[in-house]
């Protein structure tokens, strides 16, 4: 019975050890992936999380829109001042502004920027104006999927700044601080770059952008005394140039005077004697 007893108390010690053993290795095994997934770059972290998103979910598109107009006017002035005051209306404004003066037309090219959803109004609105539309383009790019990834790169960067922050903090060799600061600096030069190709991506996606091209014919007088010195001008002009070729000839011109020197003789000597 004893014996029985001291069996039981052992057997009782060795299974309470095995639980204990295995307690241990579970929690071994939850720290050992709890500490490997904290050192997991910040950047593959991010593109895990992002191939378990749900796939389905809708995505805002981000369109950059662009066009382009050309028509005839009767009055480039009006036309200006209309164009200026729609564009202000729909919340935008005009970049830049070409005049050219031509024999036949005078000429004006606005650049319009306007909010991406007043595009259309503002195309409608000056096509309605138009006396003769030449011609007249509208064009979408689609950048969603580069803006996205702009977007994910620096959340994803500026996340691993932080981190290299905290590691600063507790450095304490010379060598580390430089490290660090040097990968810090690079990685800050990344971030800047990408802010400023996302800011150029949200000016070109809020703004649609619209070139005007209009014109105005002018009919010149018909000028009789310019025409007058004109054609006195081309006659001059016309004269020197005869002068030139003529000069220019001039081995031909004398054999010609000999030639009929010599004939002249010859007939003359003819006439004498036949006399």
């Amino acid at each position: 019975m004893i014996a029985q007893n001291k069996f039981l108390k052992k057997s009782l010690h060795l299974f309470s050890f095995a639980v204990l053993l295995l307690f241990a290795a579970c929690n071994s095994g939850e720290n050992q992936n709890q500490v490997s997934a904290d050192f997991i770059p910040s950047e593959k972290r991010t593109e895990s999380f992002t191939n378990q998103q749900n796939p389905d979910i809708s995505v805002e598109r981000k369109i950059i829109k662009e066009g382009n107009i050309r028509f005839e006017t009767s009055d480039v002035k009006e036309t200006e001042k209309f164009i200026r005051t729609a564009v202000a209306e729909l919340g935008g404004y005009v970049g830049n502004e070409n005049v050219y003066n031509f024999e036949d037309r005078v000429e004006h090219t606005l650049i319009a920027r306007v909010p991406e959803d007043k595009f259309n109004t503002l195309l409608d609105k000056i096509s309605s104006v138009a006396e003769k539309i030449e011609s007249k383009n509208v064009s979408s790019l689609d950048v969603t999927e580069e803006f996205i990834d702009v977007e994910a790169r620096i959340k994803t960067k500026k996340e691993l700044e932080a981190r290299y922050k905290e590691i600063l903090k507790k450095a304490t060799r010379v060598d580390e601080i430089l490290n660090i600061e040097r990968e810090m600096g690079n990685l800050r030069s990344e971030i800047e770059s990408l802010e400023g190709r996302m800011n150029y991506l949200k000016n070109r996606i809020s703004l649609s952008t619209l070139t005007i091209t209009f014109y105005e014919k002018v009919s010149t007088p018909f000028g009789f005394f310019s025409k007058i010195k004109q054609a006195l001008h081309n006659g001059w002009t016309a004269l020197l140039w005869f002068i030139i070729i003529m000069i220019s000839l001039w081995p031909f011109i004398i054999l010609a005077l000999i030639i009929a020197v010599i004939i002249l003789k010859y007939r003359k000597k003819k006439k004498s004697t036949a006399n």
